[in-house]
């Protein structure tokens, strides 16, 4: 069984929000787990959370409204590179170790020949080394999906520590006379982070 809270934001500028909460199927002695957001405001102004959770595991998936890259003759270059960064930090109703697992990531392209998308999920725990995933995107993609394993690196049991996520897109071109984009904003768009965890466990 599986619970799921959703929270449709809207913000300018860096804002503390509310915790979301998604208790899992049993409040026995499982860990429920929550995130506290804050919001970096570059091309972050328009977001849907969507979590899920089990008794090991949560799913947060982030749409992001506008998160689109793109160049043309009449594009200006800012437009060609576009991100978003937030940072968590979770909350379990019990002391738990936690780890990031997986990142999935899915949108649309509208590419011409010539004209080449990237897309990058970078995270870091606090106190971490920092990390990226890039995946190419080549002309004439209409949609694309991926699913990256991360290796887990668990938190050490009771301790708080932020989560660091970025989701880059960036369109190039060999020929500026070519126009192309790469989006998360679609339906079905944008990218699910998933956690697990464990409690912890008295000596």
């Amino acid at each position: 069984m599986k619970k799921s809270r959703k929270a449709a934001l809207a913000a300018i500028g860096a804002t503390a929000l509310p915790l979301l909460a998604a208790p899992p199927a049993s409040a026995t002695s499982k860990p429920g787990i929550s995130f506290e957001i804050v919001i970096t405001p570059m091309a972050c102004t328009s977001m849907e959370f969507s979590i899920t959770s089990t008794s090991e595991e949560a799913r947060l998936h982030l749409s992001i409204g506008g998160l689109t890259a793109s160049v043309g003759p009449d594009v200006p270059a800012k437009e060609a590179r576009k991100s978003c960064k937030i940072m968590l930090k979770p909350h379990f109703s019990v002391p738990s170790a936690w780890a990031l697992k997986s990142i999935d990531s899915r949108g649309t392209a509208d590419l011409e020949p010539e004209v080449t998308g990237e897309v990058t999920n970078g995270y870091q725990v606090q106190g971490g080394p920092a990390h990226e995933i890039s995946h190419k995107i080549n002309a004439p993609t209409r949609s694309w999906h991926f699913e990256d394993e991360t290796p887990l690196e668990f938190v050490p049991c009771g301790q708080a520590r932020n989560l660091n996520l970025e989701t880059r897109l960036q369109v190039t071109t060999t020929d500026p006379a070519k126009s192309g984009s790469i989006s998360l904003d679609s339906p079905g768009g944008g990218t699910t982070y998933r956690l697990v965890y464990k409690e912890c466990r008295s000596a």
